[in-house]
């Protein structure tokens, strides 16, 4: 009973401290389960706490690792060194570590523009700084150069200045040089005055009767000139008188046209009697009426131009040299000639110079114009200043040019070629004036081609 007594007893004893271990294990893990969960929870709120200053997917990026290991080579915490380098970054920025990020953008507004840096800005900046300065360089190369050209123009001026003062100097004493030597010729040109009246007043001592004879000679021709001068114009206004009213000669109608055969043949009412020669022409009008100077001073040339190729005693043949189509030659179309008059010989002066083939350039002489009219029985006068008082017509040639005034440093050449043409100009000038003063017929190139049938250039 005693040893069964003592086994319970040890079993009891071995239960109580089981159950003693079990309790205190339970209250152990219990404390444990505690304290874990509290640690979770810590740990729970500390990685609450770390993502709201960096995420894990942040503590990943090498930035931030770069971040990391400069702090850590400081020895300082991470906050703290961006806390430290955000107040440098400020003060480099704007001078103050309190300054904020906001007040920093409103200040570089201007500069930074929309999602601009402050280093892009300062980049821009940094080369418009340097166009600038670039362009200034330039602008003071220019200057530079100017200056140094301004210097170069001053030095030749003076040098041009000094030149000039020698030069007005040199020609001072040649002036004086030729002062004195005028001076003197003046003094020998006065001496030899002096000694030429003395040898007129010798060599006029037989003479004096002579001179005086010799100027009434001269007076007495100067009013013999103006007599015939006024039984000029007397005779010029009679002859006027005597011609058929004031029927311009150059208009008078020679003949007619008999008839017309085809269109190349022609018989006139003018023969050999008539002082008809082959190879003149005449131009074809229907009537006198048409023979009218036009606003231009020209006359219209007729309907058709003839040549004569047969001469009879009473009557000639001529072939149509021009026509006019529709309008055809019919019996009793006057014909016209300047030049021919069947019953007088006209006289003509011939002036000036002609254009032949219609070049532009004239002749040399008139020589063919004057044999035109010789040949067709006009008389040809002698040109002279002075227009005859029996003449019936002024042939005209191109009227010249006045000549510019000669300049100052005119040689002799250009001197003779002055006054050759402005005799030129004077004497056509006066010629014209003179006919029509008195109403003399002027012909000039085209009235004279018209009214003897030639083509017109």
């Amino acid at each position: 009973m005693a040893i069964r007594s003592g086994a319970g007893t040890g079993v009891i004893v071995s239960l109580v401290v089981f159950v003693l271990t079990t309790v205190f294990l339970l209250v152990l893990s219990i404390v444990f389960y505690t304290g874990k969960v509290d640690q979770t929870e810590a740990t729970e709120k500390a990685k609450l706490d770390l993502h709201a200053f960096i995420t894990s997917e942040e503590q990943n990026l090498d930035s931030f690792q770069q971040i990391l290991a400069s702090a850590k080579s400081d020895r300082v915490s991470v906050a703290e060194y961006l806390n430290s380098d955000l107040e440098t970054l400020k003060v480099i920025v704007s001078g103050a570590p309190d300054t904020s990020t906001e007040s920093v953008r409103t200040h570089f507004s201007s500069s930074l523009g929309n999602g601009g840096s402050l280093f892009l800005a300062h980049d821009r900046l940094n080369r418009q700084l340097q166009e600038r300065q670039q362009e200034l360089d330039a602008r003071v190369s220019e200057l530079n150069a100017a200056r140094d050209q301004i210097a170069s123009l001053e030095q030749i001026l003076s040098d041009s200045g000094a030149a000039t003062t020698q030069a007005l100097e040199a020609n001072k004493s040649q002036w004086l040089d030729i002062q004195n030597e005028s001076e003197v010729l003046a003094q020998n040109m006065d001496e030899h005055f002096a000694s030429r009246v003395k040898r007129d007043d010798r060599l006029l001592g037989g003479k004096t009767s002579l001179i005086q004879q010799l100027e009434n000679e001269r007076d007495r021709l100067i009013i013999e000139k103006t007599v015939f001068a006024n039984d000029a114009a007397d005779l010029r206004e009679q002859i006027n008188a005597s011609r058929m009213s004031s029927i311009d000669p150059a208009m008078l109608v020679d003949g007619t046209v008999l008839d017309a055969v085809g269109v190349d043949r022609v018989f006139i009412d003018l023969g050999s009697q008539d002082h008809i020669v082959l190879g003149m022409s005449f131009e074809i009008y229907n009537d006198p009426s048409q023979l009218r100077v036009n606003e231009d001073g020209e006359l219209p040339r007729g309907k058709a131009s003839i040549e004569i190729i047969k001469v009879g005693e009473t009557t000639s043949t001529a072939k149509v040299t021009r026509s006019t189509p529709g309008r055809p030659i019919v019996r009793d179309n006057i014909i016209v000639n300047a030049v021919y008059d069947p019953h007088y010989q006209y006289k003509f002066m011939v002036h000036g110079l002609f254009d032949a083939n219609g070049d532009g350039v004239p002749e040399h002489n008139n020589s063919f114009i004057k044999d035109r009219i010789t040949m067709w029985g006009g008389i040809v006068v002698k040109n002279q200043e002075i227009l005859p008082g029996d003449l019936d017509f002024l042939v005209l040639g191109i009227q010249p040019l006045e000549p510019r005034p000669l300049p100052r440093n005119a040689g002799d050449t250009m001197i003779d070629d002055y006054a050759r043409k402005q005799q030129a100009f004077s004497n056509y000038s006066s010629l014209l004036e003179q006919a029509q003063d008195v109403k003399i017929p002027i012909l000039n190139s085209n009235r004279l081609d018209v009214l003897t049938g030639q083509p017109t250039k």
